[in-house]
């Protein structure tokens, strides 16, 4: 049974073990058994995922019949080895997944689904959404999870933008990144009561079955305009447009036109009058930077401030407004009231994991140095 590509190696190897009848740890151990004594640390709790070292990986690619090479060109966590496991003896280790998984689309992977045991996948940039069966693809160990998106076209179609720009930018997951602190700077501000927002909030709450607080930290709400935002900053032509009105006009008139631009893509007209008044009524300490909490005026700045769009400052997001990557920290900032109630009905409906906009982050604490 080869994994499917991109796959929990966890998921993989469960899948192979119904398959044998044996619990996880049984197989596993049998994969490894050879010449060596073997080491296998932990046991094989719901949501952990399996990392191994370099003797450990030769063992479970002989044991499944293909080469080392392809199996961790599947596998993800696979490469590069876990050192910190040492390489005297096969070893093998449960530990928290270090990036975001979800769970593969059903119909799209029926053959490799065993009893109770998923497909557990690393989404790829803009894999999180199965375009064909339309749905966004949510996170669960045992059982298939996902919102349907036939009553959102809106984010259907941010979708098609969305892989169109991870296929012709190699900085596509930074820029998306960028983005998404953007829209998060806006969502701080009271925009989760905005018509737009509102609307999808209330049909994302009647699709999941939850309440409107519960749904409102997750990422498919703002997702049509990140990748408005990402589209419109990881353009080549008007990165030049940019620059050649700060040149002419000053910084003020590139922000301006940035402005407009952004609030006729994300159908608010009033966004240039919007963060312009809220730019003027923030409070600063004294010497802060007024950039320091805006991502956008941060990339506006370092774009019209270097003549390189490979700038290695260009795609980088200020710390204060970095997009929180918990689901928990995200509610509290977006509802004053009952925001321990909404995390608590989003985890048991599997909003609260999943796949986050941006460059991969490490969720999990890395293992020890000897477990």
């Amino acid at each position: 049974m080869l994994p499917v590509a991109r796959e929990l190696t966890s998921s993989w190897l469960r899948r192979l073990a119904l398959s044998y009848g044996l619990p996880p740890q049984d197989l596993l151990r049998a994969a490894l058994s050879g010449p060596h004594p073997v080491r296998i640390f932990r046991v094989p709790k719901a949501g952990l995922e399996l990392f191994v070292n370099s003797l450990a990986q030769t063992a479970l690619a002989r044991f499944a019949g293909i080469a080392p090479t392809q199996l961790t060109s599947l596998l993800p966590s696979l490469e590069p080895a876990e050192e910190r496991l040492g390489d005297d003896v096969p070893r093998a280790a449960w530990y928290a997944p270090r990036l975001r998984w979800i769970t593969a689309c059903p119909p799209c992977t029926a053959l490799a689904w065993m009893p109770r045991q998923p497909v557990l996948l690393y989404p790829a940039a803009a894999d999180h959404i199965c375009l064909r069966h339309r749905r966004w693809l949510l996170a669960h160990c045992r059982k298939a999870v996902f919102i349907p998106l036939q009553t959102l076209p809106e984010v259907l179609a941010a979708h098609r933008r969305h892989t169109a720009l991870a296929r012709t930018h190699p900085q596509a997951e930074e820029i998306v990144a960028l983005a998404a602190a953007v829209v998060w700077s806006w969502q701080v501000q009271g925009w989760t009561g905005e018509a737009i927002w509102q609307h999808r909030t209330h049909r994302l709450a009647s699709l999941t079955g939850c309440t409107a607080s519960a749904v409102a930290a997750h990422a498919l709400l703002p997702y049509p305009e990140t990748i408005a935002v990402a589209r419109l900053i990881g353009d080549a032509r008007w990165q030049q447009r940019l620059r050649a009105r700060a040149t002419t006009a000053g910084p003020a008139a590139a922000t301006g036109l940035l402005l407009e631009e952004l609030g006729r893509r994300i159908n608010r007209p009033w966004l240039s009058d919007w963060l312009t008044a809220h730019t003027r009524t923030r409070r600063r300490r004294p010497g802060q930077d007024p950039a320091i909490n805006d991502p956008l005026q941060q990339w506006l700045n370092s774009l019209t401030h270097t003549d390189s769009t490979d700038s290695s400052t260009l795609w980088s997001v200020p710390a204060p407004a970095t997009r929180p990557l918990e689901y928990s920290d995200r509610t509290g900032f977006l509802l004053t009231t009952g925001h321990r109630t909404a995390v608590e009905e989003a985890k048991a409906t599997s909003l609260a994991g999943g796949w986050e906009p941006g460059i991969p982050l490490h969720i999990g604490p890395e293992p020890p140095l000897r477990p």
